[in-house]
């Protein structure tokens, strides 16, 4: 039975959770597509820009890209060609593996980021009504619900170095690059190591098969 069937979710507390999920994604959508027209682009021309401001300059690929977006290669890459045309974005070869084009912002991509930052803040308003221990119960089940969802490859999930099982800090104190990524045997900056990662998993997760290296 669908979970649009009123019957289904009177019986099943999971049917009307899953209910309220998906009437949550149609305002999200909504919201995203109002605060994205402000800037006259589409919510993923918008999520793409946010991709390349906040991930990791060395993993900004188009593949990569894909994977944040959830579509296809080729659909990344009309949707890169459309910013680079307007000259929001630009595309480099990598530095270590010349066959790998990375993503770039331009001046005017970085302008716009300053503005799209703000999305979703109407829904970080609204959350923000409920109380502290109700607010704190959402995060913990959510994010079960969010990682469950990585584990079966429906979702990406990118954050952040700190709290990851690959982040070693201060790896080489004092160094330009301290910190450490063991999973791709790289010295990072602590710029770089603030910066999301679609690789990242979380210590708490490691090994107990609740959250794969990525």
């Amino acid at each position: 039975m669908s979970l649009y069937d009123p019957e289904r979710r009177r019986e099943d507390p999971a049917a009307r959770v899953g209910m309220a999920l998906l009437r949550l994604s149609q305002a999200v959508k909504k919201l995203s597509l109002a605060e994205a027209e402000e800037q006259g682009l589409t919510p993923v021309q918008a999520q793409t820009l946010l991709f390349v401001r906040h991930t990791k300059p060395f993993l900004t690929s188009v593949g990569r890209l894909a994977a944040e977006l959830g579509t296809t290669h080729a659909t990344a890459v009309g949707v890169v060609d459309a910013l680079v045309r307007r000259g929001l974005l630009v595309k480099e070869p990598g530095p270590f593996d010349r066959r790998v084009t990375l993503l770039r912002l331009t001046p005017a991509g970085e302008a716009i980021c300053r503005n799209l930052d703000r999305l979703g803040q109407t829904l970080a308003d609204a959350l923000a009504r409920l109380a502290a221990e109700d607010l704190a119960s959402l995060e913990r089940h959510l994010g079960a619900l969010v990682w469950s969802l990585r584990e079966a490859g429906a979702l990406q999930v990118s954050e952040p170095c700190r709290g990851c099982v690959h982040f070693q800090e201060d790896a080489d104190p004092g160094a330009p690059e301290p910190h450490r990524c063991a999973l791709i045997a790289r010295y990072l900056s602590e710029e770089d190591a603030r910066r999301v990662c679609p690789d990242f998993t979380p210590v708490t997760l490691a090994g107990t098969g609740g959250a794969g290296a990525g």
